[in-house]
């Protein structure tokens, strides 16, 4: 089956080929943990017979097929590193609770930008973000950080769904009948108060925690035996209980 030779930039190829040694590198520091390398990379070099092309603003190249003669050869030099440069160059891969940018919804090409930049993962965009670091200007590309933010909260939801243990209903003496229902993972950003919807009505959320959400009731939510309880805890978790009072 004959390959389809299309054309190719410079930066894309060594893009690309630096995010392969990024990968292989990580996997050595993980070995060099539990077993010293004996090992090292040596000197490797590449050649690359190519057509080149300039449009007068950006340098292609075509791949020479077997045969074809006038191609201009392009020479790529990889040095070599040992165990002692892997581990004071390399950074261990993320634990179970950070999130691969491959999980996070976003376009294929905003990946492959992250990964030119060395961001593997979103504990990466935590760190960049820790220091200030403008991606807009280093990455020079139309991503839409506000987009991926959210992907990123998107997927840690996801690794930590809210959970509900119980429900329980009591009378403060102040605030009058109150629900509360308990569990984990629950109301864990600040910045979003949870929404409490009570048979169809909207109840006010006096306080809520990772740990346990207070509902206070009105005359309008006609608590009965069997209570629908609809808890918007932040943009990406939504509850719906069923809640029957004890006779």
């Amino acid at each position: 089956m004959e390959t389809r030779n299309t054309s190719w930039g410079l930066e894309e190829f060594v893009d690309s080929l630096v995010v392969e040694l990024d990968k292989t590198r990580e996997t050595l520091a993980v070995k060099s943990i539990n077993k010293p390398l004996s090992y090292t990379v040596k000197e490797l070099s590449m050649d690359l017979n190519a057509f080149p092309s300039y449009d007068g603003d950006v340098v292609k190249f075509v791949t020479a097929q077997p045969g074809q003669q006038g191609a201009s050869k392009v020479t790529i030099q990889l040095g070599s590193i040992t165990d002692q440069q892997v581990r004071a160059t390399s950074k261990i891969p993320g634990g179970k609770a950070d999130i691969n940018i491959d999980k996070i919804a976003v376009p294929k090409e905003t990946k492959r930008t992250l990964r030119r930049l060395g961001i593997n993962s979103v504990g990466d965009l935590k760190e960049l973000q820790r220091k200030n670091v403008d991606l807009q200007k280093v990455s020079d590309s139309d991503i839409d950080y506000a987009g991926l933010a959210n992907e990123i909260e998107k997927s840690r939801r996801g690794q930590s769904p809210p959970a509900i243990s119980g429900v329980s209903l009591s009378l403060d003496q102040r605030a009058g009948p109150t629900l509360t229902v308990t569990g984990s993972n629950l109301a864990i950003d600040p910045k979003f108060e949870p929404v409490a919807v009570v048979n169809g009505e909207l109840a006010k959320v006096a306080a809520g925690n990772a740990d346990s959400i207070k509902i206070l009731l009105g005359p309008q939510h006609r608590f009965k035996e069997t209570n629908e309880v609809v808890l918007t805890i932040d943009p990406f978790a939504l509850v719906k209980l069923k809640v029957k009072a004890k006779p």
